[in-house]
């Protein structure tokens, strides 16, 4: 597990260009979002139309670790990276990815509100803060309101940092269900999510990335100012999100090279390749890791004698039609017209992109 998540950068098609872009992004990411932010605290409200442009990288990265635990979820069959293209795509994941990480946190935030009205009403309620420390220093001796203090400090601090670890822990099983299944909600499934953080293979990979997030920090940290530390610490980034994706992906597939998703066992789709067994209540399972900007993920029927047409997790399972495929986006590849079906589009080679008419097609004659 290990070994394929550190040299899965190394086997994708473009590992330079993922690389360098990625750390440009996560460049533009760590100076333009805390600038954007500062301006709209402490200069003006102005700043917040610059929203879009100072979000973008930030959601871009977001939006790309997504897609690498995506990709490893099925890694019995990807060994590689993904792409860092269709950046449409990689803004939805993002914003999506903070949703999640907003409602997995919104149970903290509304403890600590309560915490803080309880300490208003205090000091700022009906009885005076003087009494009560009076009343307590007389049942507990003088240092009595600075022990109930402290007490009640540890408390929710320990409270705090106890649900902090939680969230570190779960958050990327959430993730790894959501990426796998392609619908937020799913990623906000208790039973779903804690199935998947209960189990040995999760729990292993999820300490393989800790322990590669801390060993990578440590030695990009002093690189960050020469820039070669920002790719380095994204490269590590994607390598604990490739260790969470593949612990997840066996625990949801009931054991390693087993790239289905499993939980409710149900009868398989033979009319589309791709899809899941039983999916919750609803009676549709998790659905394959589907990569459509990469060609490699699973595929809905045009029908039973017409050609697969790849779709992309994450949209509903809409075609992919909307620019080309990784390969060409990267220059690896150039459509050529022996790439065409019977039927004169090049869709089918090129991963559901329709490129339109040849040179040689009737509607160019003049």
């Amino acid at each position: 597990m290990l070994t394929a998540a550190v040299t899965a950068l190394k086997r994708t098609d473009d590992a330079a260009g993922v690389i360098i872009v990625g750390g440009v992004v996560t460049l533009l990411a760590w100076a333009l979002t805390p600038l954007w932010l500062a301006g709209v605290l402490f200069v003006s409200p102005v700043f917040l139309v610059a929203t879009p442009v100072a979000l973008a990288p930030w959601l871009v990265v977001r939006g790309y670790f997504v897609r690498v635990t995506r990709h490893a979820v099925d890694a019995g069959t990807a060994a590689d990276a993904p792409p860092l293209v269709a950046w449409g795509e990689l803004v939805r994941d993002g914003l999506k990815s903070v949703l999640l990480s907003a409602a997995l946190l919104a149970p903290l935030a509304g403890g600590l509100a309560v915490v803080v009205g309880v300490a208003a009403a205090l000091v700022a309620g009906p009885v005076a803060p003087t009494s009560v420390a009076a009343d307590v220093e007389s049942a507990l001796g003088p240092n009595g309101p600075t022990v109930v203090a402290a007490v009640v400090g540890a408390a929710v601090a320990a409270l705090v940092g106890a649900y902090l670890l939680a969230f570190a822990y779960v958050r990327p099983a959430a993730l790894a269900v959501f990426a796998a299944s392609g619908r937020l909600r799913s990623g906000l499934n208790p039973r779903r999510v804690v199935g998947v953080a209960a189990t040995g293979p999760y729990a292993t990979g999820w300490t393989l990335g800790v322990a590669a997030l801390a060993v990578g920090t440590a030695v990009a940290t002093p690189a960050i100012p020469l820039v070669v530390g920002v790719a380095v610490a994204f490269a590590v980034r994607v390598v604990a999100h490739g260790l969470y994706g593949r612990g997840a992906g066996r625990s949801m597939a009931g054991g390693p090279g087993d790239g289905r998703a499993t939980g409710n066992p149900g009868p398989r789709s033979t009319d589309a390749p791709g899809r899941g067994d039983a999916e919750g209540d609803n009676g549709r399972d998790l659905a394959d890791s589907g990569r459509g900007v990469s060609g490699r993920g699973p595929t809905a029927d045009r029908g039973r004698d017409g050609p697969p047409t790849p779709v992309v997790s994450g949209d509903g399972g809409r075609p992919v039609r909307d620019e080309p495929p990784a390969a060409v986006q990267v220059g690896r590849a150039v459509p050529v017209d022996g790439d065409r079906d019977a039927g004169g589009d090049r869709s089918d080679a090129d991963g559901g992109f329709e490129w339109g008419p040849a040179l040689d097609d009737p509607e160019d004659k003049g």
